[in-house]
């Protein structure tokens, strides 16, 4: 972008050569946040299906698109969100699949319509608490805070659904405190799949390492619990693709 700067014959004044830098910095910000009707038809579909946002106005989300949001694409393995990432904003997954992670365990997985960002928007620290990964290549809307905080004065079923969507988590979290104290293998096993299982109570892409990491077992132990759950008929194991029945 500024290689035509560095470049030129006649010697540039540092206030002159500031001013080009600020105004190609801010078409670059320009750019980035721009989106085109097609990506904003696509966001908005997203939005009207998600756990918070759905129970805004079609109307309400496209002005929130419009004046405080931000999408973004990202390969695979990339970071999304970490705690080195000042903004204050909700993420809300458009394309793909992204993985929620602390200390590189794997807490759970999100798929399009579901966000992060959410618990954490009105704490008083500056800091996310997770780091958010690109499973697959995926797209990811960001929307500001002042986006969340005229959605919250002005549409009642919105806040309602906010509060309500906090107090899930609560009950996600008492799942993973449940899994990791859980008495045995089949238990942790178990109660670790049903939290990050999706609608269809399906968990694919994870291997034997990473779920054994996750539940704090052995991969023997793993194995035992998971030929015992299949015995039983709670669950069917097909590579790495888990079917809770």
């Amino acid at each position: 972008m500024f290689k035509w700067i560095s470049t030129c014959k006649k010697p540039l004044t540092v206030k002159f050569a500031c001013a080009i830098i600020t105004i190609l910095y801010q078409i670059r910000q320009f750019l980035v946040i721009f989106m085109t009707d097609a990506q904003q038809k696509e966001c908005l579909a997203v939005l009207l299906k998600a756990d918070i946002f759905s129970a805004a106005g079609e109307m309400e989300l496209a002005s929130v698109l419009l004046d405080f949001s931000e999408l973004r694409s990202f390969k695979k393995d990339e970071i999304i969100y970490s705690p080195q990432n000042p903004e204050k904003c909700i993420g809300v997954l458009i394309k793909g699949e992204a993985r929620v992670t602390k200390d590189y365990v794997t807490m759970s997985v999100l798929h399009p319509g579901q966000q992060f960002g959410t618990v954490v928007l009105y704490h008083k620290t500056d800091y996310f608490v997770n780091t958010i990964l690109s499973k697959t290549d995926c797209k990811v809307l960001f929307v500001k805070k002042e986006g969340v905080d005229r959605l919250l004065a002005h549409n009642r079923r919105f806040a309602v659904a906010y509060i309500s969507y906090l107090s899930k988590r609560i009950y996600f979290l008492n799942e993973k405190i449940e899994a990791y104290t859980a008495p045995n293998a089949e238990s942790k096993l178990l109660h670790y799949l049903k939290s990050v299982c999706d609608a269809n109570g399906v968990v694919s892409g994870i291997s034997i390492t990473e779920l054994s990491r996750q539940i704090n077992v052995s991969r023997a132990s793993l194995y035992r619990a998971l030929d015992t759950l299949s015995a039983s008929g709670k669950l069917r194991h097909d590579g790495k693709k888990i079917i809770l029945l």
